[in-house]
């Protein structure tokens, strides 16, 4: 079965560097919109979601799987 909980301090430091480049995007995304750039600002916010999804992705592995044991049970 696959790891899906934090059990190192790697984990916890990949998270947080992921949040912090997430707000970075999200303040430089911001900065595109109101410069006018307005495509470039949506690439940089899709970026920014794809971040936050990796902020959580043990939490989204646990659910996957929960909703996969579900499934299995009936």
């Amino acid at each position: 079965m696959p790891r899906r909980r934090h059990e190192s301090l790697g984990d916890y430091i990949s998270s947080a560097c992921f949040g912090g480049v997430a707000f970075l995007s999200l303040l430089n995304g911001l900065e595109a919109f109101y410069a006018g750039n307005i495509f470039r600002a949506i690439a940089i916010w899709i970026v920014c979601v794809l971040l936050c999804l990796a902020v959580f992705r043990f939490a989204i592995a646990r659910l996957f799987d929960s909703l996969g044991q579900k499934k299995h049970r009936k």
